[in-house]
């Protein structure tokens, strides 16, 4: 089991406050957030670990009434002093706090990574979802992250990581027990230019790994107490770089299965 020294809600609490300058939401991926929930104006959807608000507030704005759910109070402060006329909810994915079939859709955006109870949280998705209802999460599969040139520079970070992210397998297996069906999965790659800096943000960019405020909004960066790690990862990132060895270094990374995905899954 991996030590973590700090939960995700104090980190998240920590960083809430600059978490914005670096993690806006990307809107192709809000669009395919909102085209595959399948949702008819006005049903609702809930975003589950909506942090402060990004993808609840892009999907929102395309046309889909959506609700976000967080476990951190800081993270929600931000979310509605950005936007005050939707809804804010303080909560646990555990234990929504909502009645049965409340909702047409429910999505998450890198949230599967920090749960520690998959059945739980699936069960209560399928008992909040409407008949028919879907469930959009985007995420990384660990087969995904293990071809991150990442690896390369940072190894400990990404075994831990990678660690942490849980296997197809794993996710249909409980979504199947909860009474969801795993219907599609959507590959996503990183685009050249991201305003989301997730994790493989500078999969076309690496340069972004230099910048502390970007490190220091991903939960790997932050929150594994790999700082010797992290500084001599960059150091051979920068020499490599510089030399023009980076392109070799990495070749043998491939995003032949996209660098993340997004799963579908459909309640009966």
């Amino acid at each position: 089991m991996t030590d973590y020294t700090r939960t995700p809600s104090a980190i998240y609490d920590r960083i809430g406050s600059g978490y914005d300058r670096t993690r806006r939401a990307d809107p192709t991926l809000a669009s395919e957030i909102a085209k595959l929930l399948r949702v008819e104006f006005p049903q609702p959807v809930l975003d589950i670990g909506c942090g402060t608000g990004n993808y609840t507030i892009a999907v929102a704005d395309r046309n889909v009434v959506t609700i976000g759910l967080d476990q951190s109070t800081l993270m929600l402060r931000r979310a509605r002093a950005k936007e005050p006329r939707l809804d804010w909810v303080a909560g646990q994915a555990e234990a929504l706090p909502f009645a049965d079939r409340s909702f047409a859709g429910a999505f998450c955006t890198m949230t599967l990574h920090h749960l520690d109870d998959f059945d739980a949280v699936f069960s209560e998705i399928a008992r909040v979802l409407k008949p028919g209802g879907r469930f959009v999460a985007f995420t990384a599969l660990p087969e995904q992250a293990e071809m991150f040139w990442l690896n390369a520079y940072f190894p400990e970070l990404m075994r831990r990581a990678v660690e942490r992210m849980p296997s197809r397998m794993r996710i249909e297996a409980s979504l199947s027990r909860a009474g969801l069906r795993l219907s599609e999965l959507v590959p996503f790659n990183v685009p050249e230019r991201p305003v989301d800096f997730v994790l493989y943000c500078g999969k076309h960019r690496p340069e972004l790994y230099f910048d502390a405020k970007v490190r220091g909004n991903i939960f790997a960066f932050t929150a594994l107490d790999l700082a010797q790690e992290v500084g001599q990862g960059l150091s051979r990132l920068d020499e490599d770089l510089s030399t023009g060895h980076f392109a070799a270094t990495t070749a043998r990374y491939s995003d032949a299965l996209g660098d993340y995905v997004l799963l579908v899954a459909e309640k009966a």
